[in-house]
């Protein structure tokens, strides 16, 4: 026995809790998440959420159960497609970072063939 009251006998019930979905047979689940899921199954595709942080049984299927929902929202998040505005912004971004990396590039070959004379 362990715990703060094993000595004297006292609490020793067991509040651990464990959760195991079949996320491959569950139709309510998209593919795309299941796909995202893939690699915390087990091999028979259940997922497994365990919790013991409380001392009621009842507060860990509950800290479960929100696991199991932060999870699912976690993976089946699609981020938006960029809006046409956002996508422009992006191109003269690039443009502009092309433009500059070619400008300190001719500047390094300037100085590096003028120092010396030498160099290729």
């Amino acid at each position: 026995s362990s715990g703060i009251n094993a000595e004297y006998g006292g609490d020793k019930r067991e509040t651990k809790v464990q959760i195991k979905v079949d996320i491959i047979q569950a139709d309510w689940i998209s593919y795309r998440t299941k796909e995202s899921l893939s690699k915390q199954l087990d091999k028979s595709g259940c997922l497994h959420i365990y919790d013991e942080s409380s001392r009621s049984q009842n507060r860990n299927k509950t800290e479960c159960f929100n696991k199991l929902y932060r999870l699912l929202l976690e993976h089946s998040f699609t981020p938006p497609e960029p809006t046409e505005e956002e996508l422009a912004a992006l191109k003269r971004q690039e443009r502009a970072r092309k433009k500059k990396w070619k400008e300190e590039n001719k500047s390094k070959k300037y100085y590096r063939n003028r120092n010396n004379p030498f160099s290729l």
